[in-house]
């Protein structure tokens, strides 16, 4: 009896996988790829629309690919074929990668401060055969300074006050420099720093047709989810919100996340 409970707990676990795998499998995933991705490996490549390409962390990788091209967050209609987009954190270069595909001639700008996690988005954009953006290897800041950067190996790397162990220091450029022109998409995904960076823009979000922030809130610090929205409202931005990633189960038992205690995704656009 134990042993028929069992290859019927095996066989459910291979259906539920295979049925979650058909999501991924237009991206080029073997079903044995999948599988050792979703055990949180220590694989450092993988295949992505046929070409091979490093990552960080599997379990973070698959997350993005779903985030970014399965759900598909970051699709917009763009004016002309060659939009402008600015990507702040473009990380190891997936979101890049999306971009393009879907507008090839589109000008990006993307920023990337995590000198590993840089010289990967670089590889992975050489492997697509995309050499016409512009990556800097720099975080977007309220003002041009070196800072304090934690390196978390994943997707979580971002500013802090105090060097640690591993903590380096980063070159900032003022994204506000950068707003002066029409943008078609401008994406914020930088673990922590988005409010002080739109209260600095300011103004030159006006020229900014659509935007995605993925707004984090420190279980230690004020939230600013209140004021970062009404910045996007003073810049004439209509909203959408998605929880982009539960921190919390029972909040009114818990108070507040590990690390994190709310993390969103905000969807900003203008209405014709």
């Amino acid at each position: 009896m134990k042993l028929i409970k069992k290859r019927l707990r095996n066989l459910l676990e291979y259906f539920i996988k295979n049925l979650e795998y058909r999501k991924y499998k237009f991206l080029g995933l073997s079903y044995n790829e999948f599988s050792a991705l979703k055990k949180r490996s220590i694989k450092k490549e993988s295949i992505l629309f046929g070409k091979e390409i490093k990552i960080t962390d599997s379990f973070w990788y698959l997350h993005s690919l779903k985030e970014l091209f399965i759900d598909e967050v970051y699709k917009f209609t763009a004016k002309s074929n060659n939009p402008k987009i600015i990507d702040c954190g473009s990380n190891i270069g997936l979101s890049i990668i999306f971009f393009k595909r879907m507008y090839p001639s589109a000008e990006i700008i993307a920023f990337e401060p995590d000198n590993d996690i840089y010289k990967i988005s670089e590889y992975n954009l050489n492997q697509f055969g995309i050499n016409d953006v512009k990556l800097f290897q720099k975080a977007v800041w309220i003002k041009e300074e070196p800072l304090v950067f934690a390196k978390k190996g994943s997707l979580s790397g971002h500013i802090v006050r105090e060097r640690t162990e591993n903590t380096i220091e980063i070159k900032t450029v003022r994204l506000k420099d950068f707003l002066s022109q029409k943008i078609d998409f401008l994406k914020i995904d930088i673990e922590g720093s988005e409010y002080d960076i739109l209260k600095d823009c300011g103004e030159s979000l006006k020229n900014v047709d659509n935007i995605f922030v993925e707004y984090h809130s420190f279980a230690e610090n004020p939230q600013m989810i209140g004021e970062l929205l009404m910045i996007l409202k003073n810049a004439g931005f209509k909203v959408y919100i998605k929880e982009a990633w539960e921190n919390m189960k029972n909040p009114y038992e818990e108070k507040k996340g590990p690390y994190f205690d709310l993390q969103l995704n905000i969807f900003g656009y203008r209405l014709l």
